[in-house]
């Protein structure tokens, strides 16, 4: 996300985590989504101070037509995401474009100064561990101040109408946490195949407007059966992200062996595909924030590299995690002054909104307000793989 000007007011921290069961088509979905937290997405909208950057962007001529031409290759590629959309906004009574702008995020904030430094800034850190005993991903949700007391979690089973599924959409079974209005997927959860993820933001120097949001990306990912599949989804041949990230996974197969993956993901300057650089880790831990450690690109300057490389520092001084307890007291870890893996100065602009653990031996999600190592989970979701042996 883009980084704001200005001073953030402090908001006090709800142990909070609504959630929300649903079944229907795509638009059924989102409008039930829509309508059950509408207050709540009706205040993010108004209050978000990136929106109004989006906003102004919009209004340019460049803004529009990156809005258009997005809007166009996203009719032709995820035609029943932006029906679920058009189901929030109905359900809330919110205008759909401003719900399409926040999916567009930097990439319309960025429109007119797309080849200049940009002072991005971000916080998420993700850290997993796949070894005899243990299979654990562990992920703090960093996001804008706005952002803490407006998100919610969806589970849900998609089953698409029959015109749906004749432009290529798949029924779904998935849980995942969203911010108000956003699709789901861009931050944390798993479907009913076997995986479970986790999302960092990254901020390559050049995007490419009207390309694929990753934030499309992601939430098709909850459809993947497998990490072929996954990959297939990412690579999204034709077209290509137009922004970044890096997702961290863990697959658990029919017969229970598990798999332990990151994937950073970029726009291809010169194909039509993302850039995408899959590592899986054997025995070892898996750690990443918001800045490239693989792939070789010109990325951003400013806070969120300044910002990852004091998480990764804070990260690193830990003895290398075995066990959950480990990975809670690294997500708690407020050891420096500057930047925390758990994000809770009150003048910080971003904030640890929420932390998750997905436990897999013990097929749980439990989700932390406060630290996780000096508090209890406020709720606590099974993790369920309805298709595993199908």
């Amino acid at each position: 996300m883009r980084g704001r000007n200005g001073t953030c007011e402090h908001t006090s921290r709800r142990r909070a985590v609504p959630v929300i069961y649903l079944r229907g088509s795509h638009y059924e979905v989102g409008h039930d989504v829509g309508r059950t937290f509408s207050s709540v997405i009706k205040d993010f909208i108004a209050t978000y101070a990136n929106l109004r950057d989006f906003e102004k962007e919009y209004k340019t001529d460049t803004g529009k037509q990156a809005y258009e031409k997005t809007l166009t290759n996203m009719k032709q590629r995820y035609p029943w995401y932006l029906k679920e959309m058009q189901g929030v906004a109905d359900g809330a009574d919110v205008p759909f474009y401003q719900l399409f702008l926040l999916q567009m995020d930097d990439i319309i904030g960025t429109i007119n100064d797309n080849h200049i430094p940009r002072n991005d800034t971000g916080g998420c850190s993700s850290i997993g561990i796949n070894t005899p005993t243990d299979a654990i991903l562990a992920h703090t949700e960093d996001a804008f101040s706005e952002t803490l007391n407006h998100f919610y979690i969806m589970s849900a089973h998609i089953i698409p109408t029959q015109e749906d599924k004749d432009l290529g959409a798949v029924e779904e079974r998935f849980a995942s946490l969203c911010y108000a209005g956003h699709m789901p997927g861009y931050t944390m959860g798993y479907n009913g195949n076997g995986l479970v993820f986790s999302i960092n933001t990254l901020s390559p120097m050049i995007l490419k407007p009207g390309n694929t949001p990753r934030t499309f990306i992601t939430r098709a990912l909850l459809t993947a059966k497998s990490l072929e599949d996954a990959e297939r989804i990412l690579l999204d041949q034709g077209l290509g992200a137009a922004n970044g990230c890096s997702v961290n996974m863990i697959w658990t197969e029919g017969d229970g062996t598990r798999s332990l993956y990151n994937v950073e993901m970029a726009p291809d300057l010169t194909g039509d595909k993302s850039l995408l650089n899959i590592k899986k880790f054997e025995n070892d831990v898996t750690i990443h924030t918001n800045k490239y450690l693989r792939l070789q690109l010109k990325e951003v300057d400013g806070p969120i590299i300044d910002s990852s490389n004091a998480r990764l520092d804070a990260i690193y001084k830990h003895p290398k995690p075995k066990t959950r307890e480990d990975l809670q007291n690294i997500l708690s870890d407020t050891s420096r002054q500057d930047f925390q893996v758990f994000a809770e100065q009150e003048e910080s602009i971003i904030k640890t909104i929420a932390a998750g653990i997905f436990d897999l031996g013990e097929k749980t999600w439990n989700i932390y307000i406060n630290k996780p190592n000096a508090s209890e989970p406020v709720a606590i979701l099974p993790i369920i793989f309805t298709n595993l042996g199908k």
